[in-house]
Protein backbone atom coordinates (compact mmCIF):
# COMPACT_ATOMS: atom_id res chain seq x y z
CA UNK A 1 0.00 0.00 0.00
CA UNK A 2 1.09 3.28 -1.02
CA UNK A 3 2.10 5.71 1.84
CA UNK A 4 0.41 9.17 1.66
CA UNK A 5 2.44 12.32 1.20
CA UNK A 6 2.10 15.35 3.49
CA UNK A 7 0.12 18.10 2.48
CA UNK A 8 2.94 20.21 1.26
CA UNK A 9 3.13 23.56 3.16
CA UNK A 10 3.64 26.43 1.81
CA UNK A 11 6.17 29.33 3.70
CA UNK A 12 5.07 31.40 5.83
CA UNK A 13 6.38 34.69 3.75
CA UNK A 14 4.53 33.39 0.96
CA UNK A 15 1.31 32.97 2.38
CA UNK A 16 -1.52 34.81 1.19
CA UNK A 17 0.67 36.31 -2.17
CA UNK A 18 -1.69 34.79 -4.71
CA UNK A 19 -5.25 35.20 -3.31
CA UNK A 20 -3.70 39.18 -2.83
CA UNK A 21 -2.57 38.77 -6.12
CA UNK A 22 -6.28 37.55 -7.49
CA UNK A 23 -8.05 40.68 -5.60
CA UNK A 24 -5.60 43.57 -7.20
CA UNK A 25 -6.44 41.91 -10.32
CA UNK A 26 -10.33 41.65 -9.80
CA UNK A 27 -10.98 38.25 -9.75
CA UNK A 28 -13.60 36.71 -7.21
CA UNK A 29 -12.02 34.06 -5.46
CA UNK A 30 -8.60 32.56 -5.48
CA UNK A 31 -10.09 29.14 -7.40
CA UNK A 32 -11.53 31.61 -10.43
CA UNK A 33 -8.10 33.36 -10.22
CA UNK A 34 -6.42 29.76 -10.65
CA UNK A 35 -8.72 28.66 -13.32
CA UNK A 36 -8.20 31.67 -15.64
CA UNK A 37 -4.62 31.48 -14.64
CA UNK A 38 -4.24 27.74 -15.65
CA UNK A 39 -6.43 28.30 -18.99
CA UNK A 40 -4.14 30.84 -20.39
CA UNK A 41 -0.91 30.24 -19.35
CA UNK A 42 1.10 32.81 -21.73
CA UNK A 43 -0.51 35.53 -20.46
CA UNK A 44 1.53 35.35 -16.68
CA UNK A 45 4.61 34.78 -15.47
CA UNK A 46 5.91 31.56 -14.25
CA UNK A 47 5.10 32.65 -10.74
CA UNK A 48 1.93 33.24 -10.81
CA UNK A 49 1.31 30.18 -13.09
CA UNK A 50 2.87 27.84 -10.16
CA UNK A 51 1.06 29.80 -7.43
CA UNK A 52 -2.53 28.71 -9.70
CA UNK A 53 -1.32 25.45 -10.13
CA UNK A 54 -0.69 25.05 -6.39
CA UNK A 55 -4.09 26.86 -5.47
CA UNK A 56 -5.87 25.00 -8.05
CA UNK A 57 -4.22 21.17 -6.85
CA UNK A 58 -4.22 21.78 -3.15
CA UNK A 59 -6.98 24.65 -2.47
CA UNK A 60 -9.33 24.55 -4.70
CA UNK A 61 -9.61 20.37 -4.79
CA UNK A 62 -9.81 20.52 -1.05
CA UNK A 63 -12.71 22.86 -0.61
CA UNK A 64 -14.65 21.13 -2.98
CA UNK A 65 -14.32 17.60 -1.20
CA UNK A 66 -16.29 19.31 1.97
Amino acid sequence: MAKKKAFPAIKEKNQGKFSKWASKNGFKDTCSAASSVMKNQKKYSDTIIKQANYAKNFGCSMKKKK
